[in-house]
């Protein structure tokens, strides 16, 4: 043998950022084997196939500034997946997909119409470091946020609730993960 894995010939990371994109390519799903990094960015979808679950290595996926208003059942399979940035789309709940992504460290939501968050979903992700839900309608933030084992970064301003205040808020996410950690029930 040549010493090369085979999995060295595959791509790895694709980027189809602005291509004006209504579905994802099929040609993208003969890549699960190999694709790590999938940027799907600035495009016009509305929805992702339920194939999207069967990218086994997927790692990181860009979603930003799509209309897509929730993810596919099948993608709870994506068991590497670190990385999901879905800014900018139309999102008014957390996918319920994501709460099975038991990987992911970073979560990216803002800039949509999520209008409530469920902690006792979100404390199962003992990956999550950075959890991302600025501009929002979230009416509350709950407490239990806080209790979500290894988050380190908590950003939610720009959404309804009047508390904790915006001078809470800009302490920045240990102050916030602190405020709410104090008004857990006990």
């Amino acid at each position: 043998s040549s010493g090369i894995n085979a999995e060295y010939g595959g791509i790895v990371r694709l980027s189809l950022q602005q291509c004006s994109l209504a579905g994802v390519p099929e040609q993208v799903f003969t890549l699960r084997g190999t694709l790590q990094e999938l940027e799907l960015g600035q495009n016009n979808l509305r929805e992702l196939p339920a194939e999207m679950g069967k990218m086994a290595k997927l790692r990181k996926l860009n979603l930003v500034n799509n209309s897509i208003k929730e993810l596919p059942q099948e993608m709870s399979a994506l068991a590497a997946l670190e990385d999901l940035n879905m800014s900018h789309n139309k999102l008014t709940e957390i996918p319920e997909t994501v709460y099975s992504m038991s990987a992911i460290c970073s979560l990216i939501l803002s800039n949509n119409q999520i209008s409530k968050v469920e902690p006792s979903k979100l404390i199962g992700l003992s990956s999550l470091v950075c959890l991302d839900l600025e501009n929002n309608n979230i009416g509350r933030l709950p407490p239990e946020l806080s209790l979500i084992p290894n988050l380190r970064t908590l950003l939610v301003m720009g959404n309804s609730f009047k508390i904790p205040r915006a001078d809470v808020l800009a302490r920045g996410s240990t102050e916030v993960i602190a405020w709410l950690k104090n008004k857990v029930p006990l």
